[in-house]
């Protein structure tokens, strides 16, 4: 008889409590060679490494990595797709020029170190068109422009090559076209093909190679080829726009200044919050400068990871608010969800197009449309994103299948990627490409998204004339003074814009990066010719100027006094006189320049910085073109901010105002331009400016013709 088993189970509950695994954390013990890492919070989940380097050095293979869930940092991994297990510090290069039609370049070789040198001639009969030297900066780009070698005998100029790359096509005729590559790792920017057009111009971007991941464009360079850009679109927006030429620049005609603006923000998993706040304030920034251009304007603003949020809507009345517009931007929370769906992102861009059309009819194609893309990586979710702007493009009536997009008047599509994970070749197939134009930008990080300008300020001379510092009218990481035509004039209830700029001649910002010495602010003066006179009211007048004759009646001295006299005048007082400058373009301040056996003691507060420097000395930096001011005995003295710069530091005599230094520089930086509640100076904090009697000679030189000078 077979034997039966029967196993009963008896389940019973059983009350373990809450189990949780205990969180990993990642080794916050990781290195680098020649170089330092921080930690954004610990070694906790989604923590963010960031490897730091020397100047000149970039850690290699990329600068940051982000703690996952099971407690490891991710994975190092070079383009190659093979894994390391350190991360290097490496030395910033610069690509060499490899081509140099009807010219000679010295040395020839791919790759240049940090403060090296390449030079340009060109053969007889060959002008030189850009700079014939140029440096290899800390970030890896050049000084300078690329040198071309033309003899204008085609009728496209020679379009030359840019460092890195070659240039196949030699032939410059309408029709003619030239095709760029770039050295391996390096990525090619801009316009692969570009043809002769009969306007005489070459079509597309202005090609550059670009080091990846670890090269980047300069904010300011971003800056000013954004703001040259918006300005053309501004240009045409206008109601007071007339038709150009059509051979040149923008040529629709707007009956009413009308302007969609959609702003397209990554908000994905990869993003941190203190990222996303800083994209959040410098997209804000960008809103701000829009909304202050004459046009009338729509903001849409989307935020997308896998799906899309529409934190303003261009159908909300108050979208044409900028203030409204910013203050539901910086209200936005940051969310978890991972993905990046730009294809959905930007499909609900042409839903919305859509819906306007079907409301405006006929007058749909009245008004322009930009599209601005901000971005820390590439697309990963659905579909292809050049699709959805061919569905944009066939809306307002374009061709899908060009590489030009110059005759797309009412679209504009901008593209900023940012930080290392950017991959280039994608976002270049979404951005606009526009002849003299440039769409697409890559930077470092969020905080170099928004636009960076120099407040400073600066002294009305007379109606065409400002005078103000050199280093304002530089541009940022380049020596190279700033095109005018980007430098605005507000005075009064006015504004002006440039028309000439002119940096005194023995300004040179990196004169002494050979002694260890990174800015040098010798000269630190420079002329502001506007475009038009400035109105000149009860707000807005001119600042007595010494050493000329109306300013020699005011003091009322004798028609014989000259520039010393003045000067003696003035600084009577050899121990220290009591000046003014404007704080923060608003206020004025007392401060005291120190001057003969004083000026030794003020000066001396600079020195304890350059006690580790053997290769200048205190006068070296600080010359003798130079008043200090601050650090009073017997008074309590006042410091700039950073954004006086630039601005007058004068004095009283009777009722009149007379300016005789700029305001330069300063060991302290206690305050800024938005600065609201400020401390008092520190007992040390000394400010260094320009005498106006050391720089005379050349003021006479620009001015003269409508300043009667006194003889020196």
């Amino acid at each position: 008889m077979a034997s039966s088993l029967f196993l009963w189970l008896i389940l019973e509950d059983i009350d373990y409590g809450d189990y949780e695994e205990p969180q990993k954390n990642c080794s916050v013990h990781e290195t680098i060679k020649g170089g330092r890492v921080s930690y954004s919070n610990g070694g906790l989940e989604g923590s963010v490494l960031t490897y730091d380097c020397e100047s000149g050095q970039y850690p290699y293979p990329f600068r940051r990595r982000v703690c996952n869930s099971n407690g490891e940092w991710s994975a190092l991994v070079l383009p190659s797709g093979k894994g390391v297990s350190t991360a290097t510090c490496k030395k910033m290069l610069c690509p060499g020029q490899l081509q140099l039609d009807y010219g000679e370049f010295r040395p020839r070789k791919q790759w240049f170190g940090v403060g090296e040198t390449q030079t340009f001639s060109c053969k007889e009969g060959y002008a030189l068109l850009g700079s014939a030297l140029r440096n290899c900066t800390e970030w890896g780009h050049w000084t300078g422009t690329m040198p071309v070698c033309d003899d204008q005998s085609d009728d496209c100029r020679n379009p030359g090559a840019p460092p890195g790359s070659m240039r196949s096509g030699d032939r410059f005729r309408t029709g003619d076209k030239v095709t760029y590559r770039c050295q391996s790792d390096l990525d090619l920017l801009g316009s692969e093909v570009r043809e002769c057009l009969p306007v005489r111009e070459w079509s597309g971007t202005d090609p550059r190679c670009q080091g990846k991941p670890h090269t980047f464009d300069l904010p300011a360079t971003v800056a000013q080829a954004l703001s040259s850009s918006l300005s053309a679109v501004m240009e045409v927006s206008s109601p007071d726009h007339k038709k150009q030429d059509p051979d040149y620049g923008r040529t629709v005609n707007i009956a009413i200044g009308r302007l969609n603006i959609f702003i397209l923000i990554d908000t994905s998993g990869s993003i941190s919050e203190k990222e996303f706040s800083k994209a959040k304030e410098a997209t804000a920034n960008l809103i701000r400068k829009l909304d202050s251009y004459e046009v009338e304007i729509k903001f849409h603003v989307i935020s997308y990871a896998s799906e899309p949020h529409e934190i303003v809507t261009i159908m909300d009345p108050r979208s044409s608010d900028g203030d409204f517009v910013v203050e539901r931007l910086l209200e936005f929370k940051h969310g978890t969800k991972t993905g990046t769906n730009l294809y959905k992102a930007l499909y609900s861009v042409y839903e919305r197009l859509g819906l306007v059309k079907a409301q405006k009819g006929s007058h749909f194609n009245e008004t322009q449309n930009v599209i601005i893309i901000e971005t820390d990586g590439f697309s990963n979710m659905g579909g292809n994103s050049k699709y959805v702007l061919d569905l944009i493009r066939d809306l307002l009536g374009y061709k899908t299948d060009l590489q030009d997009n110059t005759a797309e008047e009412l679209l504009d599509v901008y593209v900023f990627g940012i930080g290392e994970n950017v991959k280039r070749k994608e976002l270049k197939n979404i951005a606009s490409v526009k002849t003299k134009e440039r769409h697409l930008f890559v930077l470092s990080q969020y905080s170099d998204l928004g636009e960076k300008t120099k407040p400073c300020q600066g002294a009305i001379l007379t109606e065409n004339w400002v005078i103000t510092a050199a280093h304002c009218l530089i541009k940022l990481n380049n020596p190279e003074p700033v095109n005018p035509k980007n430098v605005e004039i507000k005075h009064g209830k006015g504004k002006s814009v440039a028309s000439l700029v002119i940096l005194h001649p023995r300004f040179n910002v990196t004169g002494l990066k050979d002694k260890n010495i990174s800015e040098f602010y010798d000269y630190d003066v420079a002329l502001i010719k506007v475009s038009s006179k400035i109105k000149l009211t009860p707000a807005t007048r001119p600042i007595c100027l010494p050493c000329t004759k109306a300013s020699n009646r005011a003091l009322k001295l004798s028609p014989d006094s000259t520039c010393r006299r003045h000067a003696e005048t003035f600084l009577i007082d050899l121990k220290e006189t009591q000046a003014y400058f404007i704080r923060q373009g608003k206020s004025r301040r007392q401060t005291h320049i120190q001057t003969e056996e004083k000026r030794k003691n003020c000066i001396e507060k600079y020195k304890p910085p350059l006690e580790s420097n053997k290769l200048v000395t205190l006068t070296d930096i600080i010359t003798n073109r130079f008043f200090c001011s601050g650090g009073s005995e017997t008074h309590k003295d006042d410091i700039t901010c950073k954004g006086d710069s630039g601005g007058a530091l004068f004095l009283r005599k009777g009722m009149r105002y007379f300016q005789v230094g700029i305001v330069s520089w300063g060991t302290e930086e206690i305050c800024d331009s938005k600065t609201k509640s400020i401390r008092d100076s520190p007992k040390d904090a000394r400010d260094f400016h320009i005498s106006l009697f050391s720089i005379m000679p050349w003021l006479k030189e620009h001015l003269d013709k409508e300043l009667e000078f006194l003889p020196m």
